[in-house]
């Protein structure tokens, strides 16, 4: 069976207008194959088999801090697990550790330029904390450069798990107007799963599905070969140093229209110490990929639930009612870049929605789910709050942006695949 990469490949031979014929000489598969690749959905329906669970599973983690902290040497990372309790042998950890000891070795290096509209590079920074929804948040900057112009996007959230991974991506497809042809990151949880000794990635399959979705190819960087985007990594430096310092905030919205207006106003308008030309001026002339009259790519979270007995289900560390026929049941919830939360049955009917609460240990509640259900006095004092309609909160994306509409199961297989 093929796998999500050669798919993957498959449809981007086909869209370079490469024939049948030729797309099975070159990958070695059948015809009738290929042009079942080509016209069927990059992510098959047929769920994977989970991967068997191995000893040294649980001290990953610790191990790969370790790596980073500049201990390679195996033997000693064995010694110091095996106290916390690790089972296995010392083999596992040499082999564990032994791609990481290849790519620490020092190779020499140029500046690579890409031709316009080729490529853009992608980051993440941290900024510290932020005061958000009544609780402290890790802050982080989205950076994405554009390798010929040098134009740069910025935006600034409190997670980076997937959902904001690819919004962020979205936004900036806005922003400059367009596409690259591909898209070079680290070695990110949302979009590589793993890496094979002999250098192949495997893509977590909803990052390369929107990739496919918008066409362009995604690219990792080698493990511990951070100058290979070394664009991007000055673009976060220069956020640092020339936005970020004295800057005065109120909130995470406002922060963004400050960065959004720092872009226009200095960032892209400056002439760049390596090309000494405007990026703006340059980014005419990059010949991106055109947006499409096709909707946004539906970048919404995707979690699952067991309803209480109380009709409630929990998110976020809030509580939003559900209609009493569905309590105690397993549930879908789906939060929307907009700020709204919908809640769906395993079969994809919608049972509610809510707009997200602000703060923490809250209940939204619709009295209507509770109707026709028998009630105690108590209970009645219980579900007595009533939800009022409020505004969904800042985003940079416009007002109930339009997005493609996706298989609930879909949604699921993700998940499973990401876990």
């Amino acid at each position: 069976m093929l796998n999500v990469e050669e798919r993957f490949m498959i449809k981007d031979l086909a869209k370079q207008g490469i024939s049948v014929s030729e797309i099975a000489r070159r990958t070695g598969r059948d015809r009738k194959t290929v042009r079942n690749v080509i016209n069927g959905p990059l992510v098959p329906t047929k769920k994977k088999r989970k991967r068997q669970a191995r000893k040294i599973d649980p001290y990953v983690v610790y191990l790969e801090e370790r790596i980073e902290q500049g201990v390679l040497n195996a033997q000693k990372l064995y010694q110091e697990i095996v106290v916390q309790g690790y089972p296995g042998q010392a083999r596992a950890v040499r082999a564990f550790v032994q791609p990481y000891r290849e790519a620490r070795r020092v190779q020499a290096t140029v500046r690579f330029e890409t031709e316009p509209g080729r490529q853009a590079q992608v980051d993440w920074g941290h900024f510290g904390l932020i005061e958000h929804a009544g609780r402290q948040r890790r802050l982080y900057a989205f950076v994405m450069t554009l390798g010929w112009s040098r134009a740069m996007y910025v935006e600034f959230t409190v997670s980076a798990d997937m959902a904001w991974w690819l919004r962020c991506q979205v936004h900036a497809f806005h922003y400059f107007n367009g596409m690259p042809m591909e898209i070079l990151h680290d070695n990110l949880k949302t979009a590589v799963l793993s890496r094979t000794r002999d250098g192949r990635v495997h893509w977590h399959p909803r990052y390369l599905d929107f990739a496919s979705y918008y066409g362009f190819r995604p690219q990792a960087c080698q493990p511990y070969r951070a100058q290979t985007k070394g664009k991007v990594e000055s673009g976060v430096k220069y956020v640092r140093r020339n936005f970020w310092p004295g800057l005065v905030y109120s909130d995470l919205a406002d922060l963004n229209r400050q960065v959004l207006h720092w872009l226009d106003s200095v960032a892209n308008v400056r002439i760049h110490g390596t090309t000494r030309e405007v990026p703006i001026e340059r980014l005419v002339k990059e010949d991106l990929q055109p947006l499409t009259s096709k909707a946004d790519y539906d970048t919404s979270r995707i979690s699952y639930r067991r309803s209480s007995k109380d009709c409630l289900v929990s998110y976020e560390s809030n509580f939003y009612s559900v209609p009493f026929a569905y309590a105690r049941q397993r549930l879908m919830l789906k939060e929307t870049e907009a700020g709204q939360l919908f809640i769906f049955t395993l079969e994809g009917n919608e049972v509610a929605r809510h707009y997200l609460a602000l703060g923490r240990h809250q209940r939204v509640v619709v009295a209507s789910h509770y109707d026709g259900l028998p009630m105690t006095t108590d209970r009645r004092r219980q579900v007595g709050a009533r939800q009022r309609p409020t505004q969904a909160p800042f985003t940079l994306a416009p007002d109930a942006p339009r997005v493609e509409v996706r298989p609930l199961g879909q949604y699921e297989q993700w998940l499973e695949v990401g876990e």
